[in-house]
């Protein structure tokens, strides 16, 4: 049996109605999205990741998204996992472990490593574990 990703327009989808809002793309950023909620700014990024051997999945997320989510009222990880997850995540609370991790710098952008388990997230250089539980869709 093929695990899926869960597809990233139900993740807008279902933040938009959510949030009863539109959300739009940011220029030049595949799983970024933007909108106001309420008089709020909103900022969405939605990552995916396939399950990885070690039983997790992981992403990078560069300095720049981080900045954008920083800049938000309202700042959303919402996470697609292969095993059709997905993790929603307040990122103001998660940032609190990244700030505490060094940045990587393999390529041209500044990011952080994290790893989703079953239940938690981590980030590289920053072993405590994040609570969260996924939502599963039912296809």
């Amino acid at each position: 049996m093929k695990l899926l990703i869960p597809d990233m327009q139900l993740v807008i989808d279902k933040i938009a109605k959510k949030y009863n809002c539109s959300l739009f793309s940011i220029m030049r950023k595949k799983i970024m999205f933007h909108g106001v909620s309420n008089g709020k700014k909103l900022v969405l990024c939605t990552p995916e990741s396939k399950l990885h051997v070690i039983g997790h999945g992981w992403f990078d997320l560069t300095t720049k998204q981080a900045e954008l989510l920083d800049d938000a009222d309202i700042a959303i990880l919402a996470v697609r996992l292969e095993g059709n997850k997905i993790y929603y995540v307040d990122f103001k609370e998660l940032r609190k472990l990244i700030s505490a991790a060094k940045t990587l710098n393999y390529s041209s952008d500044e990011k952080w490593r994290l790893y989703i388990w079953r239940n938690y997230i981590t980030i590289r250089g920053n072993d405590t574990k994040f609570p969260v539980d996924p939502e599963i869709i039912v296809t």
